[in-house]
């Protein structure tokens, strides 16, 4: 019998912890250094920038509770609430255009630091993934704890097509571009495989479709 969304979406949320896991402990032993060394004088540049951003945060928070004061002591005087309104706007405007002018100078190399971040948790992601889906020949630790089997051609390209390509590939590409995108496509892609899985007389994915694959429910251990 193929499985529903609910054993499938657990069976890939173990999966997804586990190679997340060794992604994040593979960037904060070698991969973050790797990438900071790529950046001249990075620990400067990033101490300063740190040091501006805490310094417009304390002057944010300062206007913060002066305007918060202010409307205290305004109480129901509408013209004196419009003043302090007016007094926090002209003094947050100060701040911001300040803290442009002040960044502005670290915003190229620390610009490039997260986007490599951002391109390195998106590459080790899908390059392990793929690695620890066909070491497995699918059978990865979410599908033996949920008791799933991957069935039809299955050989190396059907495994990399359908639990790489066609199910994390498009979201994370996108998710590296943007990341609002990449959420209303992970969305979309969820409710689409939730509507699949329930409603129709198969229980198969798009990818399941398309790759003439099932995944189906074994009952016991493998």
């Amino acid at each position: 019998m193929n499985a529903g969304f609910l054993k499938r979406a657990m069976s890939s949320i173990i999966d997804l912890i586990i190679v997340f896991s060794v992604v994040t402990m593979t960037f904060f032993l070698f991969g973050r250094a790797i990438i900071r060394n790529q950046v001249p004088n990075f620990e400067e540049i990033f101490t300063a920038y740190n040091e501006l951003v805490d310094a417009y945060n304390y002057d944010l928070e300062t206007i913060t509770t002066e305007y918060t004061a202010a409307l205290e002591i305004a109480g129901d005087d509408e013209a004196l609430q419009t003043l302090a309104q007016e007094d926090y706007a002209s003094k947050k405007a100060v701040i911001d255009a300040q803290n442009l002018v002040d960044i502005e100078p670290y915003n190229i190399p620390l610009t490039g630091y997260f986007l490599n971040c951002i391109y390195y948790f998106s590459v080790g992601f899908l390059i392990l993934m793929g690695v620890y889906s066909l070491a497995t020949n699918s059978k990865t630790l979410g599908r033996k704890i949920m008791q799933l089997k991957l069935t039809g051609p299955v050989n190396p390209i059907s495994i990399f097509f359908h639990d790489i390509i066609f199910k994390y590939f498009f979201i994370v590409l996108v998710f590296s571009v943007s990341m609002y995108a990449g959420g209303a496509l992970l969305l979309l892609s969820l409710a689409i495989d939730l509507i699949l899985l329930s409603f129709t007389k198969n229980k198969s994915t798009l990818r399941d479709i398309l790759l003439k694959m099932s995944v189906v429910k074994t009952g016991y251990g493998y």
